[in-house]
């Protein structure tokens, strides 16, 4: 395939998508005031994700723009104090998603489908942090939040819980994939002019 190279414009739509993606993790982490959902809103974005993200693939075509996308997302954490430990995870899934798709050369749904789910996992490392800090985590919520709510938070935040948070972001992803995907195909597929085969039908199980 041939190399090519990210330029304004493809600049400008990574701002555009890193824009409506921070979204979706915002308000996935509004989830995070519901005890349980502290370690899980990480499966309510990957959810919410799919619909920007799979667009956003759809209109990828040089390696480097959906690691760009997922750098942005762990910096934007990292402002914000979930640690720095998001900005080496999202360097490392967004450039393992940019590999998938260059393998797919960019037109392929299973190809998506995979790198979605990987792009998916960056967001394990803004958790990082209330696991390895657990302590002093939940006591900065103490005063804002209460007791029972960081009881609540510290019977969830327990170190086997990180295997199973990743299971279930993959779980959630391939949900947020084909819903991307359904969306896409109902209200952009024809505006976009995208060949149905961009886009198979899986067949349905008799």
């Amino acid at each position: 395939m041939e190399k090519k190279r990210i330029g304004v414009k493809d600049l400008v739509n990574i701002g555009i998508f890193a824009v409506l993606y921070f979204i979706a993790f915002f308000i996935a982490g509004i989830t995070g005031f519901i005890p349980v959902m502290t370690v899980f809103y990480s499966v309510v974005l990957a959810v919410l994700g799919g619909i920007p993200c799979i667009l956003f693939f759809t209109k990828t075509d040089k390696f480097g723009m959906v690691t760009i996308l997922c750098l942005l997302m762990g910096i934007a954490t990292f402002v914000m104090g979930y640690g720095p430990y998001a900005i080496g995870t999202s360097l490392i899934c967004g450039l393992a998603a940019d590999f998938i798709l260059r393998v797919g050369q960019y037109k392929s749904w299973k190809h998506m489908l995979i790198a979605y789910c990987v792009f998916s996992e960056w967001v394990i490392g803004s958790q990082v942090i209330m696991f390895l800090y657990k302590d002093a985590y939940l006591e900065s919520y103490r005063a804002s939040q209460g007791d029972a709510y960081v009881e609540a938070v510290s019977a969830v935040v327990k170190s086997y819980m990180i295997p199973v948070d990743i299971v279930c972001v993959i779980v959630g992803a391939i949900v947020g994939a084909y819903i991307g995907r359904t969306i896409l195909k109902k209200h952009f597929m024809q505006e976009l002019r995208f060949p149905e085969e961009y886009f198979p039908v899986p067949a349905v199980p008799k």
